[in-house]
């Protein structure tokens, strides 16, 4: 998980309870804490299509606050990393992050515990893909090469395209093949969509790509912190301040 802690230091709390008092401070930190990660978080938001080509909808919405307690002065900001069916967006951002190595992606996964995929090797759309307008592939395609590379398991395999002798015919004229490493017509390992006798790439195997890191997520929540924590704090010593006098 790419995250960031928004703590608050022992300083930090001393000063609070020597200004409000111990019990407005004990309410007002964590509000405040809170309260700031989430600008941050926004801020994180705003700086990915500075960064990213087009990040898409999914990607934007990962980032998440974990709210600070009492017990636990601590808000964090980060991406999440459990997400569904989809690819966690804190598999594919962390490397551009801390840099390193790109993770699998879920159809890399498949491609490659069904063979189709070598080791040390990733899927890059080829020239012929069809992409979707944040630059991915569509998903409607990637269903159709894992389906007819049998890369989706039995179960999904059948239930993703019919086998009637119509079918089959029609998959030998315009349907995917995997091309791997040495394959004797000589193409460049990936896969291919066959037209009559030529053969579209349409997925390219590459080898491990190494990112560098480029989106500065820990400077981003840094600078939104610092420029946000005061007036959180203030706020925050306001609105509890206004419940206590409430309740007198």
């Amino acid at each position: 998980m790419a995250d960031a802690r928004i703590q608050a230091s022992a300083d930090q709390v001393k000063a609070a309870i020597r200004r409000y008092g111990d019990q407005l401070a004990r309410y007002a930190l964590p509000m405040a804490l809170t309260k700031t990660a989430q600008d941050a978080k926004l801020a994180v938001q705003r700086a990915l299509p500075e960064t990213f080509d087009r990040p898409t909808p999914y990607t934007i919405k990962s980032t998440f606050v974990r709210p600070a307690t009492k017990a636990d002065p601590v808000a964090w900001v980060g991406f999440k990393d459990d997400w569904g069916k989809g690819t966690p967006a804190a598999r594919y951002l962390l490397p551009n992050v801390e840099g390193g190595p790109r993770r699998d992606k879920r159809m890399e996964r498949q491609l490659r515990a069904a063979g189709l995929l070598p080791a040390g090797m990733f899927a890059v759309p080829g020239e012929e893909a069809k992409l979707d307008a944040y630059g991915n592939m569509r998903r409607s395609e990637v269903v159709r090469i894992l389906s007819q590379t049998r890369a989706f398991g039995e179960q999904g395999y059948t239930a993703n395209r019919s086998d009637s002798a119509r079918s089959r015919k029609k998959r030998r004229r315009n349907g995917y093949f995997a091309a791997l490493p040495g394959n004797a017509g000589g193409l460049p390992p990936g896969i291919y969509q066959r037209d009559g006798a030529d053969a579209r790439p349409v997925v390219i195997f590459v080898r491990a790509p190494s990112y560098r890191p480029r989106f500065r997520f820990h400077d981003i929540v840094e600078r939104a912190v610092r420029a946000n924590i005061g007036r959180r704090l203030e706020e925050a010593v306001r609105m509890v301040n206004a419940r206590f006098a409430a309740r007198r």
